[in-house]
């Protein structure tokens, strides 16, 4: 049985518009930040299981200096992050596939 997608790209605009660029879900950079205080996360790698379109992934690396490691089981979120990443050029938020 194929996989259909939950996600198409009016539905990741619509999301991003409530939630803020890169963000599929309530929290934004203020989830993160709380998440993250304390942490020291200076060239650790960081795991984010389900990481939609990057958002959180992207906050981290830009402003945490970790490497990110993000996997979805959305490939077409994946292609979303991987693009984004290229043109802020982190080279920090890379992307696992099944």
């Amino acid at each position: 049985m194929a996989h259909e997608s939950e996600y198409d790209d009016a539905l990741v605009t619509l999301l991003e518009l409530i939630w803020g660029e890169g963000y599929m879900a309530p929290g934004g950079e203020g989830n993160v930040m709380k998440i993250a205080e304390g942490l020291e996360m200076r060239d650790k790698r960081v795991l984010d299981i389900g990481c939609g379109i990057g958002g959180p992934a992207m906050f981290l690396a830009r402003n945490y200096g970790a490497n990110v490691v993000g996997t979805d089981l959305e490939p077409q979120l994946l292609e979303l992050v991987e693009k984004r990443d290229a043109v802020e050029d982190l080279q920090a938020a890379s992307v696992l596939r099944k």
